[in-house]
């Protein structure tokens, strides 16, 4: 079965490439497709954007296809950036002034309420059945006062979330992504659209 990734953004294109190389599934990117329509985001929801983004690729390409959404949520901060987490500072804002922004906002905040986590929906939606499965992800930490000198391009919170489980801040873990427990709960969700 051919799959499309319904996203620009090739750091998740790579994510996704590298967890679902060993599947049955045919990667096929927007790229790949030379379709470079991206569709606008307005739902409320991390599930409502993943099915919206998914469904709009899916119909426009008549590919079975993958698509996400997800930020980086803050308690102390309500929650914010959340679903908003690529767009709250502006367009031209980049991966360093995210992270600086979040540490700033965070300054006078006691570290036992700068808690936070990444969270991520992934949606396949199949135009033919007009049907889709849905999984999600987290990975819970904390923000120290000063952010992992690692960076990973295209995902500028992991940089700010410290890990107590693995002692290490997110970008420091080789290999590992609230993407990658996702897409194993979707191939396993994806088994009977594949016979």
């Amino acid at each position: 079965m051919k799959l499309l990734l319904g996203t620009m953004n090739p750091a998740k294109v790579a994510d996704y490439q590298k967890y679902l190389v060993h599947s049955k599934l045919e990667i096929v990117t927007l790229k790949d497709l030379q379709f470079f329509e991206e569709p606008l985001e307005i739902g409320a929801t991390f599930e409502q954007n993943a099915l919206q983004k998914a469904k709009f690729y899916a119909e426009r390409t008549e590919y079975p296809t993958l698509a996400d959404d997800g930020g980086f949520e803050v308690d102390a901060l309500d929650g914010r950036p959340g679903i908003d987490s690529s767009r709250w500072l502006g367009p031209n804002a980049t991966d360093e002034d995210k992270i600086n922004k979040i540490i700033e906002l965070l300054k006078d905040v006691p570290e036992e309420q700068r808690t936070a986590r990444l969270r991520n929906v992934t949606v396949i939606y199949f135009p033919e059945e007009r049907d889709y499965i849905m999984s999600k992800g987290k990975m819970e930490g904390t923000i120290p006062e000063k952010p992992s000198p690692v960076r990973v391009f295209g995902f500028p919170y992991r940089s700010a979330l410290f890990l107590p489980q693995f002692n290490k801040y997110y970008a420091e873990l080789d290999g590992e992504s609230h993407r990658k427990a996702v897409c194993k709960e979707l191939l396993l969700k994806l088994e009977p659209y594949l016979n």
